[in-house]
């Protein structure tokens, strides 16, 4: 009796040998095809580090041909002496069984510098580590938009500040000067018109009283826009000023711990962080349900700290990686001023409150 070609098992053909070995050429076409073709620089590297593969998007990327790359140690071509150390710490990572992304700098052939996002991914046969797959994302387009966005933002910041400042003096000096001249003249038309009626000397104390409410409304409103305890007294006053009117405006309670003898600090740096804690309160007074807050300023050699706490219901998102939807305008507001100067922002949040952090480095220290 004949047997097939094809063994039936179960219902099921088993490819012959000569089928195998035609899909698995068609399968290595399909994929040197795809490796070639791609735009995302691909190479593979041997347990010492060695080029083993690469496409020609990586010989593009960093102006080197094969023949130079095959077999080369990829971080004497392409890395700059100062981030040896980190791609070491990379490759070690990847040869332990990891799956490692890192965004950061490498160095083309010319000497130029070109910002990329590398995954690092072990290459494994049969459990058994023979290389590892680098993928690299040319992303200098992409960092350079980003800087011109931060640059941007910056400018509109100190717009927006410069803008509240000015608008603050005008109120202050020339509005706030007409309110006290309306009312000096209020004061002495109601000497005037004394015995004029009761309906006369109603309307003119009734006149004095707007005056006056208006012309405290104005100075609050100007002192809000940009203390000048600010610029002429600096953040510990600016901060202790505003806590006690914010009390008396919203009820809640705010502690202070500022140290007597804190240092003035460079005047952007002061606007930031009076501007967190404008935010920051206002965000306690509407959103938190708290009946309290608390206010710690602190610096040492190294950085300034700034500490805003409260007891409320905590935030309902997840911070980590939150949208601006999520977050608020207010929040990304916040990080993004922090940011601008170098500092960092950090919230912690839960259903025993929210304490928001702005960790600030000295001038000529970095972060």
């Amino acid at each position: 009796m004949r047997l097939n070609q094809r063994i039936r098992t179960r219902g099921r053909r088993i490819p012959s040998k000569q089928q195998l070995k035609t899909t698995l050429e068609e399968l290595t076409m399909y994929l040197n095809e795809l490796i070639d073709n791609s735009p995302v620089a691909i190479l593979v590297l041997d347990p010492e580090h060695h080029v083993h593969m690469c496409n020609p998007a990586f010989e593009r990327l960093f102006q080197y041909g094969r023949d130079e790359l095959m077999h080369a140690n990829l971080e004497d071509l392409i890395t700059t002496h100062d981030l040896t150390s980190e791609a070491v710490s990379i490759w070690k990572r990847v040869l332990r069984g990891e799956k490692v992304y890192a965004s950061t700098k490498r160095r083309r052939k010319d000497g130029t510098i070109v910002e990329v996002e590398i995954h690092g991914i072990p290459l494994l046969i049969k459990r058994k580590l023979i290389g590892a797959y680098g993928i690299y994302h040319d992303v200098s387009q992409r960092k350079e938009a980003e800087m011109e966005v931060c640059q941007l933002s910056a400018q509109l910041l100190k717009s927006q500040d410069e803008e509240r400042r000015r608008i603050a003096r005008e109120l202050h000096d020339t509005t706030a000067q007409k309110f006290v001249v309306l009312n000096m003249n209020l004061t002495r038309l109601k000497e005037l018109c004394a015995g004029a009626g009761p309906d006369a000397e109603a309307a003119i104390s009734e006149s004095l009283d707007l005056a006056e409410e208006g012309a405290r409304e104005l100075r609050t409103l100007a002192y809000l826009l940009h203390p000048p305890t600010l610029d002429d007294m600096g953040l510990a006053s600016a901060i202790s000023w505003y806590a006690r009117g914010f009390a008396q405006r919203s009820g809640v309670q705010v502690n202070l711990d500022i140290s007597p003898d804190f240092e003035r600090l460079p005047r952007e740096v002061e606007t930031m962080m009076f501007r967190v804690v404008q935010e920051g309160l206002t965000n306690i007074h509407r959103h938190s349900g708290s009946a309290s807050a608390s206010i710690r300023l602190t610096a040492d050699a190294e950085q300034v700290v700034l500490d805003l706490s409260d007891e409320g219901r905590g935030m309902p998102v997840n911070l980590h990686g939150a949208t601006v939807e999520q977050l608020g305008v207010g929040i990304a507001g916040m990080r993004e001023r922090v940011r601008q100067l170098g500092g960092r922002l950090e919230i912690v949040s839960d259903k025993h409150g929210t304490t928001l952090r702005v960790l600030q480095p000295q001038p000529g220290v970095s972060e």
